[in-house]
């Protein structure tokens, strides 16, 4: 199947974005994989403890996707889950009750939300660029799972430049000190989302992070909806919508350098690009340059979080900078 990217204004009430939705699914034309699907994954980027605009993802637009693939397909079983992470920051079951995320399973029949990292996990070994690597994950993926969609929400990072669908399966990794993995992070997230079965991506854009991400920024409203049938093919264009060079960011060169990523002619792009596009910087500020430099480095991260010496240094960062997560 070739590459195609829909893009749109993003609709704004509870059918039109259903419609949208529908015009999405046969646009990419993933309609036969929703039909003949007996369970889903649906990813949401919640990385808060509470809802926070150009953050995570809201719950209508998840709840939007969910009442259009019950028209496509009404038995499927649908699970929405993410993992705990950020070095044990906040509870994800608290975090998505916060959120109404479990209201989800009462709206709509046969949804499950799923905390990642109260689930069994499997420990696989990817093949990368850098030799194989070795990291757990949830088994409910090689179970259960027949398909998985990521929804991102359009933001810059201090780390690896843009949140995207790529990104975004971070959170799926179980580990609550995942942060020890890092380092090898361009060179695993893109077998990560094809080890999980990533295929599909739509974009929350009612709202963006500019400046700085992924916690505090700059808030936008772009009013995107973008989906796409390849992620690759979705992080590119969803770049350059927001100004960005995709081969600026590693992890998507990598991805290309695995032959993850088709080429730009290669990509159908259906809708306004042009009249949609909305540049986006960023803007490193001095505490993302020690994250950084921890963020590609096991050992400063092995000092930083898990050494004898990493509370100390903690409590000495947080005498001079407010905490991004309450």
């Amino acid at each position: 199947m070739s590459a195609s990217v829909f893009l749109a204004h993003l609709a704004q009430d509870p059918d039109a974005l259903e419609k949208q939705f529908l015009d999405a699914f046969s646009k990419i034309r993933a309609a036969v994989d929703f039909q003949k699907a007996r369970a889903v994954f649906l990813k949401p980027n919640l990385t808060y403890p509470s809802f926070k605009a150009g953050v995570v993802t809201r719950l209508e637009f998840i709840g939007g996707f969910i009442a259009a693939f019950r028209q496509v397909n009404p038995n499927a079983e649908i699970f929405i889950g993410e993992g705990e992470g950020g070095y044990n920051a906040f509870s994800m079951d608290a975090a998505m009750k916060a959120m109404g995320y479990f209201d989800l399973e009462s709206a709509f029949p046969r949804v499950k939300v799923l905390n990642l990292s109260k689930l069994p996990a499997r420990t696989v070994e990817l093949s990368t660029s850098k030799g194989p690597y070795a990291i757990s994950l949830p088994g409910i993926f090689f179970d259960t799972i027949d398909l998985s969609i990521s929804f991102p929400v359009p933001k810059v990072h201090g780390m690896t430049k843009l949140s995207l669908s790529y990104k975004n399966q971070w959170g799926c990794l179980p580990d609550v000190m995942r942060l020890k993995n890092h380092y090898m992070f361009d060179f695993i997230i893109p077998r990560i989302a094809e080890t999980l079965k990533f295929k599909y991506a739509f974009l929350d854009g009612k709202y963006a992070l500019d400046r700085n991400g992924p916690l505090v920024g700059e808030l936008r409203e772009p009013g995107w909806f973008a989906a796409s049938n390849s992620l690759g093919a979705f992080d590119m264009i969803v770049a350059e919508l927001m100004g960005f060079d995709w081969k600026t960011v590693g992890h998507l060169r990598t991805t290309a350098a695995y032959g993850l990523m088709p080429g730009r002619g290669e990509i159908d792009v259906l809708g306004p690009m042009e009249s949609l596009k909305n540049r986006f910087v960023l803007k490193r500020n001095f505490w993302n340059y020690p994250a950084l430099a921890a963020f590609r480095s096991k050992g400063l991260t092995r000092l930083f979080y898990f050494s004898r010496w990493a509370k100390l240094l903690h409590d000495v960062m947080y005498a001079f900078r407010k905490r991004q997560i309450a």
